[in-house]
């Protein structure tokens, strides 16, 4: 059964035929589609200075982000105890609460709790001395 014309072929110069396209006006494939013009000046540009590396967005990342997912491109697996886990909807709650806010997402309240460990490791510390760490029999 004969195809529509056009249908097999995305060529719509008008010719059908099934022989290569060895027209001398039609750029080849290394050709930029310049031809043989010289490269145009380039223009003056002006320089603005290399951003701080503490000021390295313009914006911060809960007004640049347009999903909780974006610049997080690393991922960690935590293994929980239950009555850890089981606290996890009442911190969000509670910190949604101090931010005067509807609701924080898991990612982010996870992300910035770590952050806040982080940056306070004799707090951690203290929390898991509370709990046992570093007793030996």
């Amino acid at each position: 059964m004969p195809m529509k014309k056009g249908s097999g072929s995305l060529d719509f110069s008008g010719d059908d035929s099934d022989e290569p396209d060895d027209d001398p006006r039609r750029p080849d494939s290394s050709d930029d589609g310049r031809g043989d013009r010289a490269d145009p000046q380039s223009e003056p540009t002006t320089t603005e200075p290399e951003p701080e590396p503490d000021d390295e967005h313009e914006y911060p990342y809960f007004v640049r982000r347009s999903k909780v997912g974006d610049e997080r491109d690393e991922r960690i697996e935590v293994h929980l105890r239950s009555d850890v886990s089981d606290q996890e909807s009442a911190f969000r709650n509670d910190l949604a609460d101090a931010l005067e806010t509807g609701e924080v997402s898991k990612t982010d309240a996870r992300e910035f709790a770590l952050k806040y460990a982080f940056e306070n490791p004799e707090a951690v510390a203290e929390l898991m001395r509370s709990e046992g760490y570093g007793i030996t029999d």
